[in-house]
């Protein structure tokens, strides 16, 4: 997808079909790519995140949905962050509920693999916040996100998914799952930035050669 720059940043950056760049700071393309993991009454411990298309019409999507959040190989991760969404049709009445249950003590992450190292993505890139499952086994509608000033550069490309972690943080956690009506989106978000290409000649003036 062509990269933008910040005159004609207007609008959230395209998550969709692999993220929309926007030349913030020369030299640098950064990303902020947002999703959902949808949590339903099956439930599991480990969720896809959904980039939906930005094809509104349910009968004229001419581009589908994207599976998978993916960071690419390059990429410096500086922010990760999760919202677990407040399920009620009316928010004005009753209590915030999201409808999830779980086992207390397992929090949810968004990360490569469940037992990576303490909450981290690729080990030493970026801490990835938890929400916890309270001890009534629910969770509220909250939200959760860390962001470093300095990060790593991603050896490889990864994809993240929401995973259900046990309470000691290395291994996979019990079934979540939702009593909510079409279930409860839990959104995702990760900002990250890559080096942009080297200038070409596109980007500078040089003379034509005049022929004699």
């Amino acid at each position: 997808m062509k990269k933008i720059f910040p005159g004609n940043f207007v609008a959230n950056l395209k998550s969709h079909d692999g993220g929309q760049g926007v030349v913030a700071v020369p030299g640098r393309v950064y990303y902020h790519k947002i999703g959902y993991a949808l949590v339903d009454s099956t439930g599991n411990t480990e969720f896809d995140v959904i980039i939906p298309s930005p094809d509104m019409r349910g009968d004229d999507k001419v581009r589908a949905d994207d599976t998978g959040l993916v960071v690419p190989a390059g990429a410096v991760v500086y922010s990760v962050g999760l919202r677990v969404s407040d399920t009620r049709k009316n928010k004005d009445g009753g209590s915030a509920t999201s409808g999830l249950s779980g086992t207390s003590g397992d929090t949810i992450a968004l990360k490569d693999a469940d037992n990576s190292a303490a909450d981290t993505i690729s080990t030493t890139v970026v801490s990835t916040p938890t929400i916890a499952v309270d001890a009534d086994g629910t969770i509220l509608p909250s939200s959760a996100k860390n962001g470093v000033v300095t990060g790593a550069i991603l050896a490889g490309a990864e994809t993240l998914k929401v995973f259900v972690r046990n309470s000691q943080g290395n291994g996979a956690g019990s079934t979540l799952s939702s009593t909510a009506v079409g279930g409860t989106p839990i959104i995702c978000e990760v900002s990250y930035f890559i080096d942009d290409d080297v200038a070409d000649a596109e980007d500078t003036r040089v003379p034509y050669t005049t022929e004699t």
